[in-house]
């Protein structure tokens, strides 16, 4: 089940990151105002997934107690 919380976060940057280069792909062919759209909605899944990996995955510390 730990496992699962941390894919979570990792699956959604992943998902952001292919959409940013699709995005930015898609604008250097093309061109067009669509494209940007994409590429911030690619950023926005990148941010989202590094807040969920940092607020909401539990820090283990092995060292002290």
């Amino acid at each position: 089940m730990e496992k699962n919380r941390k894919l979570i976060p990792i699956i959604i940057e992943l998902v952001g990151i292919s959409v940013v280069g699709t995005g930015i792909g898609l604008e250097i062919d093309r061109g067009g105002q669509i494209y940007l759209v994409v590429i911030t909605i690619g950023s926005c899944l990148l941010a989202i997934g590094g807040v969920i990996w940092g607020k909401f995955t539990r820090r283990v510390d092995h060292g002290s107690k």
